[in-house]
């Protein structure tokens, strides 16, 4: 899967941007007696869902460096019994 490029994201930055600013309008709209912390202590909980889709290419990375280093160790360690 390709990477997504600069554009894309700054794309997908500005819907979340605008999601959250109408969500912050329409809590304040809801409870204006409410403190102004309050959204804000709710946007952590939804970027770390948000952002689950937004990574779905480091696991394959991740998955290949992993494959990469296992395999490069497994040559040093036969590397280590061939040459003693």
């Amino acid at each position: 899967m390709a990477k997504k490029t600069t554009r894309r994201r700054k794309e997908l930055a500005q819907q979340r941007a605008i999601q959250q600013a109408a969500a912050n309008v329409s809590l304040a709209t809801a409870r204006p007696d409410a403190p102004a912390a309050a959204p804000a202590a709710s946007s952590p909980a939804q970027s770390i869902v948000n952002t689950s889709d937004e990574y779905k290419h480091v696991r394959s990375d991740l998955r290949r460096i992993a494959i990469l280093a296992i395999s490069i160790i497994a040559v040093l360690v036969a590397l280590s019994f061939v040459i003693r």
